[in-house]
């Protein structure tokens, strides 16, 4: 949550009310559309200080973030849903074939936003790539015609305790959509403590009454509230009130009270007492056990891992319950032959002083990547599954796996990551990543392994170019200290 503003700024009321009034006579949209002009032209008679409220779905066509779908409808429900699993992060709530889920935007919503209402028979709609871009975007358009105006991206959702769907904002620019009395004092003397007003969720949920879901008006105009619209040289800087607004109305995940579906927090605590039974009943993760007790041991021991790390930021504390998701659902989440996607373990592998990290060249990946692969049936733990791996890989019997929080304490993950893979059974799947720390002993020299093309340790402040997106700064992130 943001800190309250010093001294307190409260925005005005609008003295002599609101207008809520229709944008009528716009196009059925397409991609590449003037979205800017076709509102200009159907709406000259919008002035300074104006909002507008542009539905998500009309973003979607003029950005072609319209995908074509099956005609049958059987299988364009599957195709559907197929969308949703790729955009969803983590699973918040799922009754029956409905999923709550929390999507790339950040946003927690029924099928990740996706949308087949409003469009072609034939495409499906995701959201806006970037709706805060888009409603900037739509600022500055007006802007160069002469026009200091607000933009507020609007979208459909339900929500918790309360019957019926209500528009809200996921993206806005030039308005300020968060009103924040904290710190404030009522008129008999009490200091307001959390009031923080959804301006912006206000202002999507007035414009729907003249929009409405079926009647072909996708955009409104909010007249009262004097949008300050953009400056010339404003960016969408995390200080900057009125650019990034979508985001801001985003409940950080810490803060979120309801961060999980009853059902889901119900099965993931069931989980993580399986977790602490198992492994309290075999003591050292070593002992002889069955093929199945040595499967149930490795999934347990992953819930535990998961659920014990402290995360070091809200969006590894999201992957976090997408994995913990994948685990509740799936009791083959640790094998490979769990095609919708499943646990790896890999190394970041250090050289002894810190300076260095130890790559391998993947034959079918064919890129640098840090050590690691499935985990194996004598695998008990996921620290075990890394370890073994990266010593495999890198020909170093004396690698030890080391915790950020002091070298005397059990190895905890250093970071997450889902990618998508055709693995070793020739399956479409993904990866759900669980990456350890490795140190290697002073002056140990690699030995090549058949699983790679090339192995080589490389400065951190030199790693090679084209790394999948976020290992650079993940490597550097989790280094020892010299």
């Amino acid at each position: 949550m943001p800190e309250p503003s010093t001294p307190v700024e409260l925005l005005a009321p609008a003295p002599d009310g609101l207008q809520v009034l229709p944008v009528v006579g716009l196009p059925d949209f397409r991609p590449g559309d003037d979205l800017a002009g076709a509102i200009e032209r159907a709406a000259p008679w919008i002035v300074d200080g104006d909002v507008l409220l542009v539905t998500s779905k009309v973003l979607s066509k003029t950005e072609g973030r319209l995908v074509p779908a099956p005609s049958d409808p059987v299988e364009k429900d599957a195709f559907r849903r197929r969308l949703i699993d790729e955009q969803t992060v983590r699973l918040v709530a799922q009754i029956g074939r409905t999923k709550v889920v929390q999507n790339r935007l950040g946003i927690v919503a029924a099928a990740a936003g996706i949308d087949a209402s409003n469009v072609h028979a034939d495409e499906i709609a995701l959201l806006p790539e970037d709706p805060d871009g888009s409603a900037a975007a739509l600022v500055r358009a007006f802007a160069d015609r002469g026009r200091r105006v607000g933009v507020v991206v609007t979208d459909t959702q339900g929500r918790a305790w309360r019957m019926g769907v209500v528009d809200v904002a996921i993206g806005a620019a030039g308005i300020r959509v968060l009103d924040d009395h904290r710190g404030g004092v009522d008129e008999h003397g009490n200091e307001l403590v959390v009031t923080m007003v959804a301006v912006g969720d206000e202002l999507a949920a007035a414009a729907d009454l003249v929009k409405g879901k079926l009647s072909g008006v996708p955009v409104a105009v909010v007249r009262g509230l004097a949008a300050p619209g953009l400056d010339s040289g404003s960016g969408a800087s995390a200080d900057d009130p009125l650019t990034g607004g979508g985001h801001r109305l985003i409940r950080p995940y810490a803060e979120d009270l309801f961060r999980l579906g009853t059902d889901l927090a119900i099965e993931l605590g069931r989980a993580e007492g399986r977790a602490s039974a198992l492994l309290a009943g075999h003591g050292a993760p070593d002992v002889e056990v069955t093929a199945a007790q040595a499967h149930r041991l490795l999934h347990a021991d992953a819930v535990r891992t998961l659920l014990s790390w402290v995360v070091p930021d809200e969006a590894q504390g999201s992957l976090r319950h997408a994995y913990l998701g994948l685990l509740a659902a799936r009791p083959d989440a640790t094998a490979r032959e769990c095609a919708p996607g499943h646990l790896t373990a890999s190394a970041f592998v250090y050289s002894a002083d810190g300076t260095h990290t130890l790559l391998t060249l993947h034959p079918r990946v064919g890129r640098w990547v840090q050590l690691g692969g499935h985990c194996e049936p004598d695998d008990h733990t996921l620290a075990a599954a890394a370890l073994r791996e990266a010593v495999e890989e890198s020909g170093i019997p004396g690698l030890r796996l080391s915790s950020p929080s002091g070298p005397e304490l059990a190895p905890t993950p250093v970071h997450l990551d889902v990618h998508p893979i055709t693995c070793s059974l020739g399956i479409p799947t993904r990866h759900f990543d669980v990456r350890f720390r490795a140190v290697a002993p002073a002056g140990a020299e690699p030995v090549r392994s058949s699983e790679s093309d090339d192995l080589a340790w490389w400065p951190l402040t030199g790693l090679p170019p084209g790394l999948e997106p976020g290992l650079a700064s993940a490597l550097r992130a989790a280094a020892p200290s010299a």
